[in-house]
């Protein structure tokens, strides 16, 4: 069967609803049997630093910025795998890949790191950690519909090398910091913890709060 690769590298002006000022998009129809792209970025970095862990190799940077008094929604990618009606499709809407062909790399590979920030990068400290209502991961969905599963491992998902693997994994934290944040927040008064002191999980119920006079 042939194969087709319909490949868009440039962003294309093109006429938009009112709402979406100022904006670029690619837009392509393919119809053929085969690979078809939207955007696409292959690098491949063949010299650099000697020291290792100096050098940084982005395949792609999207960046979005609000100016002051810019009160509004700001997504640095929106990423939709979509099935319209009468197509019966796999779905994902990002696959995030490491792909590590030497054994001897004992570096971490990291499918997705979730970072937050309060300055830019190479900026001076902040001591102030702005991540009031900040949420790592956020599983949501439109009202009629959810996910089934909200984390799911398949049957060669967790393998470790001489060691166990482990799901979630804490270890890092020192034990003080793990007995101050709620491990499962079940409800706002109903959370597990852990305690340093036995080394347990332990079931916290907050107190009522008293009546008012």
């Amino acid at each position: 069967m042939k194969r087709v690769v319909v490949l868009v590298l440039g962003l294309v002006c093109a006429p938009l609803a009112r709402a979406q000022a100022e904006s670029y998009v690619a837009s392509a129809r393919p119809g053929e049997p085969g690979v078809a792209l939207g955007f696409a970025s292959d690098m491949l970095r063949i010299g650099g630093s000697t020291t290792p862990l100096a050098d940084y190799t982005v395949g792609a940077l999207i960046s979005v910025r609000h100016a002051a008094g810019v009160n509004h929604w700001a997504f640095g990618i929106a990423s939709e795998a979509w099935a319209r009606p009468g197509a019966r499709s796999l779905l994902v809407g990002v696959e995030a890949a490491v792909i590590n062909e030497e054994p001897d790399n004992l570096y971490p590979k990291i499918a997705s790191n979730a970072v937050i920030k309060n300055r830019s990068d190479g900026a001076p400290q902040v001591d102030v950690p702005m991540n009031a209502n900040s949420i790592a991961y956020w599983v949501s969905a439109q009202p009629g519909t959810g996910f089934e599963r909200g984390l799911a491992f398949d049957r060669h998902s967790l393998l470790a090398v001489g060691k166990r693997s482990a799901a979630i994994d804490l270890s890092d934290l020192p034990d003080e910091a793990i007995a101050q944040v709620d491990l499962i927040r079940i409800r706002k008064d109903v959370a597990l913890r852990y305690d340093p002191s036995t080394r347990q999980l332990v079931l916290h119920v907050d107190p009522p709060a008293a009546a008012a006079p």
